[in-house]
């Protein structure tokens, strides 16, 4: 009898035991994350310095929701890396599943946000309440990158809390690996939000070049 499980139930080490996958330890397999990284423009510094102030604004009055980090930031990170407008397209709570076929298990979930171009995936993004640390979050989206329906190409993944972000590479041919970037956390006075900007326009222009 097939089990099924819900994705975000998932830990890394059930992960890697089911399908095999390993993190890398090949240093140039995830340079996308920092090299050859696009400019910003003041315009969009501007932007992203707002929407820093917002979500502390609402940081100061307790833990914010999943919900609220997706409307306060990840929404304008998606605005401002072009993601909204053709050849692009944005598809939200995307219903995914993945066969574990060795545990005889069928894990199923939602993804926050998927970024698509001709049905290749491009990102995608998890989001946490911001009283949980993204460390939670990888397992859950390395879960959805594995339900990639074209896995001969590279999955890349977006996590965040709101204050701390993370991105992650994944491959599936030959074998199951994957990598992840430095945490990138965003501070008073240290507004990280144009390093995480710049890396998912890297990422745009590397499938649309």
């Amino acid at each position: 009898m097939v089990q099924g499980l819900a994705i975000s139930s998932l830990t890394l080490p059930e992960l890697e035991e089911a399908k095999h996958l390993r993190l890398t330890d090949d240093p140039n397999f995830f340079t996308e994350w920092h090299q050859n990284l696009p400019d910003l423009s003041d315009e969009e510094m501007h932007y992203l310095d707002q929407v820093q102030r917002e979500f502390f604004d609402q940081v100061r009055g307790g833990q914010i929701s999943e919900g609220l980090i997706k409307l306060i930031v990840i929404s304008p990170l998606l605005h401002l890396a072009g993601f909204y407008r053709r050849p692009f397209e944005v598809r939200l709570e995307e219903s995914v599943q993945v066969e574990a076929s060795e545990a005889n298990q069928v894990w199923r979930g939602r993804i926050d946000a998927l970024v698509i171009k001709d049905q290749f995936w491009i990102l995608v993004v998890e989001a946490k309440n911001s009283a949980f640390g993204i460390d939670r979050a990888i397992p859950q989206a390395l879960g959805y990158m594995l339900a990639n329906p074209r896995p001969e190409h590279p999955t890349y993944g977006l996590v965040t809390n709101g204050s701390s972000f993370a991105f992650i590479k994944l491959t599936q041919a030959p074998k199951p690996v994957y990598e992840v970037s430095d945490v990138l956390l965003l501070l008073p006075g240290r507004n990280v939000l144009g390093q995480v900007l710049r890396a998912m326009k890297r990422l745009g222009q590397q499938i649309v070049a």
